[in-house]
């Protein structure tokens, strides 16, 4: 797979709701989040791969450094890096963006994680087709 270039993406949108996400794979991830949580947030050794095996190949597993705030791709699903063309694994979110990115990627992380709530999206993306998709996004902190 080719390297991931510094882009731009479309804008991302924030959802007010979490009613407002259509997609089923999401919803999935919030069903499992919520079963999961206890009153707080699911333990990291609650992440069975058998429990959400038809979402994996969209999954995105990430590490958070806490100083300074740093977001590093931990796992990366098959379907996403065959859509976009870009495996991301191992790479941190900073380096992934161009200096001047307006894409508020490190601040959605970094409300999921503070708040210890999931935060619901969509955005658009480029292919390596040249083309773009648009996806909606759940970010559930473990």
């Amino acid at each position: 797979m080719a390297r991931h270039p510094k882009h731009r993406l479309a804008p991302v949108v924030a959802y007010a709701r979490d009613s407002d996400v259509r997609s089923t794979m999401v919803r999935t991830l919030h069903r499992w989040w919520l079963e999961r949580c206890a009153g707080d947030i699911p333990d990291r050794a609650d992440l069975d791969p058998a429990d959400l095996k038809p979402v994996l190949p969209n999954l995105f597993v990430v590490d958070v450094e806490h100083d300074p705030f740093r977001i590093r791709y931990r796992l990366v699903g098959t379907r996403a890096i065959e859509v976009t063309g870009y495996d991301i694994t191992g790479h941190y979110l900073d380096n992934l963006l161009p200096a001047d990115a307006s894409e508020p990627w490190v601040e959605n992380y970094r409300t999921a994680y503070r708040t210890r709530r999931p935060l619901f999206g969509a955005v658009d993306a480029p292919t390596r087709s040249g083309g773009r998709f648009t996806y909606e996004f759940g970010l559930f902190p473990l």
